[in-house]
């Protein structure tokens, strides 16, 4: 009696989904997490497998065991709806009596995880191809003659110096970025002058939207409190919303700063007038090598990553990130940092 206790207790709390089969295909058992993955309103124990699963393929193997009545243990892969399981069959018999034991796990996460370490070396592979292949092109002509004529050897080395550049923020923002993403970048949290730090990025951008005809400027109040933050890290962010906010903004619109208290915290907003960003492709920005726009983000050398690692340092801090946009109408980031007391 003990025993059977213990193993009901065992099942119950595992993860694992547990139906068995008798040899007729009727449910003997199963336990909660089967019925969280396969939910039977009245219980599942007397019902047809039928009844139960419509899964087909998981079915058809199933119905293989029944028919047999033997067999090794057996795995195979399902889908159901959204989610991946891996299944694995055991089939009992003992004397006249036969079961069937089927164990489910779900596996959505590993493979949820799977394709994405699969796209992110899809994407890296295809980000690098580009001016790999730029430098390749324009140095074999170069040594095939091209160095005689100065002005073309003058614009070959430019063009190969930025796709060189363009490799090189790459792979620090790679680099960046994993050591966001496996906590090896220590968030150091001091006290951040908000007004002083944006004071002092700004200036660093006057050139590059004055070339564009881009007005830039900021509005950040006298009695704003510190921020409690890693300095180092929050002007990373400031950086990567400005670069994006002035190479996404046409020529004659306006990039501003401005900062408020905001229920103890600092918020800051970065805003535009460029070219906005439709609203179904708002959930998927931050993620890694997303672009609305992949022939564009390119073109102005962009790497893809910036607002994934937006994204990761205000996590770090344990602060709030939001976007609002409209095509044609610009777009506003802001994210929100714990104030200091």
């Amino acid at each position: 009696m003990a025993k059977t206790l213990i193993l009901e207790t065992i099942a119950r709390e595992m993860r694992t989904g547990i139906i068995v089969l008798g040899k007729k295909g009727a449910a003997l058992y199963a336990n909660p997490s089967f019925t969280k993955f396969f939910p039977v309103e009245g219980g599942v124990e007397g019902r047809a497998v039928a009844e139960i699963i419509r899964n087909e393929p998981l079915l058809k193997a199933i119905g293989g065991f029944l028919e047999r009545r033997r067999g090794s243990t057996e795995n195979i892969e399902i889908t159901e709806g959204q989610r991946f399981f891996s299944v694995r069959l055991v089939p009992l018999k003992e004397r006249a009596a036969f079961s069937l034991l089927i164990f489910l796990q779900d596996i959505t996460e590993e493979k949820r995880v799977e394709t994405i370490k699969k796209d992110f070396v899809a994407n890296v592979s295809h980000e690098l191809r580009t001016p790999l292949a730029s430098i390749k092109g324009y140095s074999e002509t170069l040594l095939d003659g091209g160095m005689d004529d100065r002005e073309t050897l003058r614009e070959f080395l430019r063009i190969i110096d930025r796709h060189a550049t363009r490799m090189s923020r790459l792979i620090d923002d790679l680099l960046t970025l994993s050591r966001l993403e496996s906590h090896q970048m220590t968030i150091v949290s001091a006290p951040v002058d908000m007004k002083e730090l944006v004071h002092t990025i700004i200036p660093g951008f006057e050139k590059q939207a004055r070339d564009k005809g881009i007005a830039i400027s900021s509005a950040i109040p006298e009695k704003l409190p510190k921020a409690l933050g890693d300095h180092d890290r929050i002007e990373q962010v400031l950086v990567n919303l400005l670069d994006n906010a002035i190479k996404y903004t046409h020529s004659g619109g306006a990039v501003s700063v401005s900062a408020e208290s905001d229920n103890g915290s600092v918020r800051i907003e970065v805003k535009d007038t460029g070219i906005g960003i439709p609203a179904a492709d708002i959930p998927r920005i931050f993620e890694r090598f997303y672009r609305v726009d992949k022939a564009r983000s390119r073109e102005l050398g962009g790497t893809g990553l910036g607002l994934a690692i937006v994204k990761h340092i205000i996590q770090g801090h344990n602060g709030k990130l939001h976007v609002e946009s409209r095509p044609g109408k610009g777009s506003t980031f802001s994210f929100s940092i714990k104030a200091c007391k």
